[in-house]
């Protein structure tokens, strides 16, 4: 979490808890609801919007794949010095970010490669196209 929003949240929290009773009740959400966007679009045509991932991750040491050409490649890749890849997003699903991480570069999603991945940070964005018509 970036500080300036953890600063902000916790602003909002001390603040909720030194206000007056007279506020309105403050109502919390525990429900994880998939963020669909729908874009603009003519009518009768549904749109959504393409959900990305920015994943800011660093690797501490050595990642193993069993193909050759592989491990050659992840050998390639920097250790400590952040990296960042950008990945598509389904909003409907919980995203094991190392297992993104792991995949965008063809390594194995083992137990002893995650143990080596560290997300740092992630960044998202929401696209709206344009609506194509087939023709």
């Amino acid at each position: 979490m970036k500080t300036s929003l953890l600063f902000a949240v916790t602003a909002l929290v001390t603040g909720l808890a030194t206000s007056p009773a007279s506020h309105a009740e403050i109502q919390v959400d525990f429900i994880g609801k998939p963020a669909l966007v729908r874009c603009p679009s003519p009518p009768g045509v549904v749109v959504r919007g393409v959900h990305m991932d920015k994943i800011i991750f660093h690797i501490t040491g050595d990642l193993f794949a069993p193909d050759p050409a592989v491990q050659a490649q992840l050998n390639l890749i920097p250790k400590n010095s952040k990296l960042d890849i950008k990945v598509l997003d389904d909003p409907n699903t919980i995203a094991d970010l190392k297992g993104k991480v792991l995949t965008f570069m063809g390594a194995p999603n083992t137990p002893v490669n995650r143990a080596q991945i560290f997300i740092d940070d992630v960044d998202y964005a929401v696209v709206c196209g344009e609506a194509v018509t087939a023709g």
